[in-house]
């Protein structure tokens, strides 16, 4: 009886190790898949009332938004010409610090190792590897909406 009892307890500790190392792989296996294995989707906030967004010049936004229960913010630019309005991510993508926008230069400056972008979002001096983010938007029911991949 005492052997049986041994692989019983023997086997229940197994299953509850089998059940931990699952538990562990399965969120790593999420973290470290490719980008395009990961199905991440479009999806749009409200940022501001349409009467609200300028119609030429750069305005500082916070986008307030809601992914996974967990509410999250953004700062945003927009940016308004006689063409088009575009919004771009606040964040430099040197080393993720948030930009500002100097009105006599027309640039967005970033404090930390000085980088530069156009009001295109285009990276003109600095060690920024890549433009701003641009954030594709849309206007809808009197709303400026604001997409990001969630």
């Amino acid at each position: 009886m005492t052997s049986s009892r041994r692989e019983f307890i023997a086997k229940a500790f197994y299953f509850i190790l089998t059940l931990l190392g699952i538990g562990f792989l399965l969120p790593a296996i999420e973290l470290f898949s490719p980008a395009g294995v990961r199905k991440k989707g479009l999806v749009y906030f409200s940022l501001m009332a349409e009467e609200e967004i300028p119609r030429l010049g750069v305005k500082k936004a916070e986008l307030l938004y809601t992914v996974s229960a967990r509410e999250r913010k953004a700062r945003v630019f927009l940016v308004a010409s006689p063409e088009a309005l575009t919004v771009f991510s606040a964040t430099c993508t040197h080393l993720g610090c948030l930009v500002n926008y100097n009105k006599e230069k027309h640039e967005f400056i970033c404090p930390c190792h000085g980088g530069r972008y156009d009001l295109t979002g285009k990276n003109i001096a600095g060690p920024p590897p890549a433009p701003l983010t641009r954030f594709p938007i849309k206007i809808q029911d009197g709303k400026l909406y604001v997409g990001i991949k969630v």
